[in-house]
């Protein structure tokens, strides 16, 4: 693997641990943002939790794609809410704060160990050039 190489996998690497912080921290902030119970449609105005699906390319690099969770909702019991249905129920973001915390220092680990990296990458050319030079 070249060192150019190299930095293509750091780089998509640490993109998509950004990608994966910024959609938990999304999740995290919207955690209390209920709506009505869906109706037939499955319509609702509750926050949609994301997930992210990563995949492995051929050339090393990783891509990563924005999904909604599903089951995006669940039911809470909130009958003071103006969503609230006749049974006092609104649809709650399907978001598990503990396994969100985790996500984040996940990437946040997985961040730093690229960035780390590419420096060493970044060393390795600096000697070449100054072995040449």
């Amino acid at each position: 693997m070249s060192l150019t190489s190299s930095i293509s996998t750091l780089l998509s690497g640490m993109n998509a641990a950004a990608t994966r912080l910024s959609a938990s921290a999304s999740n995290v902030a919207n955690v209390q943002t209920t709506g009505p119970v869906p109706d037939a449609n499955g319509a609702s105005t509750a926050y949609k939790p994301l997930d992210v699906r990563q995949s492995a390319l051929d050339n090393g690099t990783v891509t990563t794609s924005l999904t909604t969770r599903n089951p995006a909702y669940d039911l809470q019991y909130q009958p003071g809410s103006p969503d609230a249905n006749a049974d006092g129920m609104v649809a709650a973001p399907n978001v598990d704060l503990a396994g969100e915390i985790t996500d984040q220092l996940t990437a946040k680990i997985s961040y730093e160990a690229a960035a780390k990296s590419m420096k060493v990458v970044n060393d390795m050319q600096q000697q070449t050039i100054d072995m040449v030079s």
